[in-house]
């Protein structure tokens, strides 16, 4: 490592493997979430801020520059999610006789969004760092999103805009030193516990909420793909089901506002539980796009071969079973042999395609 390379920093990759985690969990038992009170409280707890905590990350380390580096970071994000939409094509086709159709590459293959949303988000920043205000214009338009049923999965859009807050906080946060202080690098005890109590205290919310999705279905909520009007006419909270164009777009500005507030909260509370020192865990963090790619395969393999289902109708055992799994696979695909072994379908190269730097 030259004297100019700064040292990775555990935390990171310590809750990007936490996160990763979550991300495997979350989508062995989605298709079971739900089966039981247990299975969907669990489904939305997560649900509710792993993935704006995945960007959060992301966006602090992103750079509002068109510099070199930077393009290539980017169009590698984009190399690699179209290899991967032929990859899903071919899975798909063997597994379910299926052809790509009109969405091919227009609605990007299950987990490939985030790739996509994160490539555009990068795109941006350099545009949205001009703005006096980045971070509250970025929330105006994430709350604003839901209003036009138009903004929809297509190029993840919707994600896109829903997502962009946490990544704007993330660049602000490494730009501005928000999280440089002792109370996050050095955290007391009561600093921990109070994460602790939040983290807890939503845990028991849901679990204690048994008639959780008899009474609204969150989980629509989060997946933050759909308008308002859709939302609460298939997701209504309890009773409350706005007809009128004002009433649905102020109920649901103000859902989606508690509902970011919720995972912003959330995911500061993690960054500050999780550890600060070096072990395996800061490796695996290492790889997490590994995990996030490679996993999806073979969820939908065990999803198509009926084994999730089987599973599921163990009740509670089957779904500890199913976390447990989930955890063995983000390790197992954490290691240094898969990332060598697919190391080209992961981060392909195409050095060929770009122009050499030209030297002073």
């Amino acid at each position: 490592m030259s004297s100019t390379t700064k040292p990775r920093v555990a935390l990171w990759d310590n809750a990007r493997f936490v996160l990763i985690v979550l991300v495997v969990i979350g989508h062995l038992i989605s298709t079971v979430r739900t089966d039981s009170a247990l299975g969907f409280g669990l489904y939305a707890y997560i649900y509710l801020f792993h993935m704006p905590a995945m960007i959060l990350l992301s966006g602090m380390f992103s750079r509002a520059e068109t510099s070199p580096k930077a393009v290539r970071s980017t169009l590698q994000l984009l190399v690699t999610w179209g290899l991967w939409e032929l990859i899903w094509a071919g899975i798909r086709g063997v597994v379910e006789g299926r052809v790509p159709g009109n969405s091919f590459l227009v609605s990007p293959a299950w987990t490939l969004w985030f790739l996509v949303s994160l490539a555009t988000m990068r795109i941006l920043l350099p545009y949205i760092a001009q703005l006096r205000h980045p971070l509250l214009v970025s929330i105006i338009v994430a709350l604003g999103a839901g209003i036009l049923p138009a903004i929809g999965t297509d190029f993840s859009a919707s994600r896109t805009l829903a997502f962009l807050p946490f990544f704007v906080a993330g660049w602000l946060a490494r730009q501005r030193g928000w999280l440089a202080g002792d109370w996050f690098t050095r955290p007391r005890g009561a600093t921990r516990a109070a994460a602790w109590g939040l983290l807890g205290a939503l845990a028991i919310v849901l679990a204690l909420l048994p008639q959780l999705r008899e009474v609204w279905r969150i989980d629509r909520w989060l997946t933050w793909r759909d308008d308002y009007f859709w939302l609460f006419s298939h997701a209504p909270i309890g009773d409350w089901q706005p007809e009128a164009w004002g009433a649905v777009v102020a109920g649901g500005v103000a859902v989606t506002a508690v509902l970011l507030a919720v995972a912003g909260a959330m995911t500061l509370a993690l960054l500050i539980i999780v550890p600060r020192g070096h072990s395996a865990v800061t490796v695996w963090g290492t790889r997490t796009l590994f995990v996030y790619l490679l996993h999806g395969p073979v969820v939908y393999l065990l999803r198509e071969g009926g084994v999730i289902a089987w599973f599921g109708s163990l009740g509670p055992v089957g779904l500890l079973l199913l976390i447990g799994g989930g955890v063995g696979l983000a390790i197992l695909l954490s290691q240094r042999w898969v990332a060598r072994a697919t190391g080209p379908i992961i981060e392909p190269g195409f050095d060929w395609a770009l122009q050499r730097e030209k030297t002073p």
